[in-house]
């Protein structure tokens, strides 16, 4: 069952591998045997490695994301702590989702790029196993004699498992290896692959990670487990993988250190070290050209000699400060309700503030939930300012209809009903155009 469901990863790996093999026999390496199988092994890693870099960065947005939701994540757990019943446990499940769904996070993503690579991987080794197999004449699919997986047939299948990596064969295993040099080659394999894993996790969490105060955490807890459970992992593996999914492994294990240093250097998590240095960084790059333009913004102010004049200034700042603000990595996409000066006033204040975070699109988010706090404060004062004046309207409104009332019944007399209710019909027809119309 398990060979069935990893069978079509199999032959999608190989197709992949062939057709990358075929792209360097066509640019000048040789065909048959050699180094050029090897070399596809480590192109077929990098490709799927650029196939799910949206995972990737996906994956680095949710981090971002649950730690920014920290706070308010306490907040529901306080909520309902000791609290077990199962409507509680619900109530609390459903405010924890929805909070998740109101930052567009969630802590699954980070599971996505390791989900995804898992099949990958497993159709790898299927693939090596296949090629012995057929290589052999013996490879059975599905309990039937088969000649082929995918492109690979016997031909191809002999071609890769006579290529070597340092005397050792792509479909060898460290126990089917018997000169020294093919197990040291091995060892010395599995060494830096374990190695270079080690470092990727331990960087991760001492420069990627916030300081924590509880040693318990949880979630510090599970990354200190994984840092030395993941290497572990890679030293049992490593010894039953055959040479090629070794090469694959290796590949992959450098590809995800540097990510993780390209993570580091563009992407930290929020509050972490690593974060707080890059704050500092674009902090003082920024600040250093910023407070010498505005002190000249304030003098072209200054010679400002009309209202037209002062627009027509803010006007041409902003769009300055806009187009120098991304080379500083600093979001541009303000609500459309501040006005230039308002935006001049936001940039103003990073030129002289100390950071405490980076002025991006997280950032951006808060200043668009103050921009809509304001506004409703606005409205709201501006509603407290038109009651009175409101109430005095229709107090004077009460006051004329009354005194019509009144003056239609002094002259009543010598009236018939009729055109006594005929006017009295009229009356409440103007008042309901009136109250239509405003």
């Amino acid at each position: 069952m398990f060979d069935l469901i990893l069978h079509p990863f199999a032959v999608a790996i190989t197709w992949v591998w062939v057709m990358i093999h075929r792209g360097l026999v066509a640019i000048g390496m040789g065909s048959g045997s050699g180094v050029a199988w090897v070399i596809s092994i480590i192109l077929v890693t990098i490709v799927v490695r650029i196939l799910i870099i949206p995972l990737f960065l996906k994956q680095i947005k949710s981090s971002r994301g649950m730690q920014a939701i920290q706070p308010e994540m306490k907040k529901i757990q306080e909520k309902y702590k000791g609290k077990t019943d199962p409507v509680s446990r619900q109530k609390m499940a459903e405010e924890t989702q929805a909070l998740y769904k109101k930052h567009g996070t969630s802590p699954f993503a980070s599971c996505l790029p390791v989900l995804v690579q898992m099949p990958i991987l497993f159709g790898m080794y299927q693939a090596f196993i296949a090629v012995k197999l057929i290589a052999d004449g013996v490879y059975t699919y599905r309990g039937e004699a088969a000649e082929s997986l995918g492109p690979i047939d016997q031909t191809l299948a002999k071609e890769i498992d006579g290529s070597t990596v340092m005397g050792v064969q792509l479909s060898n295993t460290i126990g089917s290896t018997s000169d020294i040099a093919g197990i040291v080659t091995f060892i010395v394999l599995i060494a830096a692959m374990v190695t270079l894993q080690f470092l990727s996790m331990r960087m991760m969490l001492v420069r990627n990670m916030p300081p924590v105060d509880d040693p318990n955490n949880p979630m510090v807890r599970s990354q200190k487990l994984m840092m030395y459970m993941m290497p572990a992992m890679f030293i049992v593996t490593g010894f039953v993988f055959q040479m090629g999914l070794l090469v694959y492994m290796v590949t992959g294990t450098v590809w995800a250190l540097a990510q993780q240093l390209w993570t580091l250097h563009y992407m930290p998590t929020p509050g972490s070290p690593a974060y707080l240095d890059l704050v500092a960084k674009r902090q003082m790059r920024y600040q250093s050209w910023a407070k010498d333009f505005f002190a000249d913004y304030d003098r072209e102010r200054a010679l400002a000699l009309s209202a037209e004049d002062l627009a027509a200034l803010n006007a041409r700042t902003r769009q300055t400060l806009v187009t120098k603000g991304k080379a500083s990595k600093i979001a541009s996409d303000f609500p459309a309700e501040l006005s230039d000066g308002e935006v001049i006033t936001i940039y103003r204040n990073l030129s002289h503030q100390e950071w405490t975070t980076l002025p991006d699109e997280m950032w951006m988010r808060g200043v668009k939930r103050q921009t809509e706090r304001n506004l409703e404060r606005r409205a709201q004062q501006s509603e407290r300012r038109e009651q009175p004046r409101r109430q005095s309207k229709a107090q004077r409104k009460a006051a004329a209809e009354a005194q019509a009332d009144a003056h239609e019944s002094t002259n009543a007399a010598g009236l018939s009903p009729e055109e006594l209710e005929r006017r009295r019909q009229a009356r409440r027809k103007a008042r309901r155009d009136s109250k239509k119309g405003r």
